[in-house]
């Protein structure tokens, strides 16, 4: 895919949240959304897709991942939420100088802003399966900025706190005029086969606290 961060629009087209926090690791990042460091495990999307997509009368059982053979990692994987229909499943990254985090139609970032801001600086967008769109900003420990954009012409006002650098003018739907924003504000790039391969990943089972 040609565009830096563009393509998560596309790829999670039944809502996403994907979070950006300057200059520490993809686990800290998921300890700061509230995570158990011990409960952190390297999932692949796939693997990630069956556990949130499984039908609801379905079995853990039922489950082609994880290897039920494999009973330690089936009970660590039990004992961390991933087998008791989690409302949120955060996968984490790394690019130079930021953690990253997408969620699959989930919004926890979005609340923990002001934590994964401490000491940094933290970007978000969320996109809600029925079309809400929403950014944030954060700078030590502080949300500046969190507010569904509009363009000019939608009545948007000087007074109402933005994020620095970003104008919607409306040429592009908001959460991919965001994202394009953020590939160009931050040079920040991530291949999408990149994120098909096992990242860190935490299970909440509450997607908003």
């Amino acid at each position: 895919m040609e565009n830096g961060l563009r393509w998560i629009a596309g790829v999670y087209d039944v809502g996403y949240t994907f979070t950006l926090c300057e200059g520490i690791t993809p686990q800290e990042l998921l300890v700061r959304m509230g995570a158990d460091p011990s409960h952190i495990h390297e999932l692949t999307e796939d693997a990630v897709a069956e556990l949130q997509f499984r039908p609801e009368d379905g079995l853990p059982s039922d489950l082609e991942f994880p290897d039920r053979e494999d009973e330690d990692l089936v009970a660590r994987l039990e004992e961390a939420g991933f087998l008791s229909r989690p409302e949120a499943i955060v996968r984490a990254g790394a690019v130079p100088g930021w953690a990253y985090a997408i969620e699959n139609f989930s919004c926890r970032a979005t609340s923990c802003l002001e934590a994964l801001s401490h000491g940094t600086r933290a970007y978000t967008v969320f996109r809600s399966g029925a079309g809400m769109q929403q950014v944030g900003y954060a700078r030590a420990g502080e949300v500046l900025a969190y507010y569904e954009p509009q363009s000019p012409s939608q009545g948007h006002t000087a007074a109402q706190a933005t994020v620095p650098g970003f104008t919607h003018t409306g040429e592009e739907v908001p959460d991919i005029a965001f994202l394009r924003f953020l590939e160009q504000e931050l040079g920040i790039y991530i291949a999408w086969e990149e994120t098909l391969a096992p990242l860190p990943t935490a299970a909440f089972a509450r997607a908003c606290p």
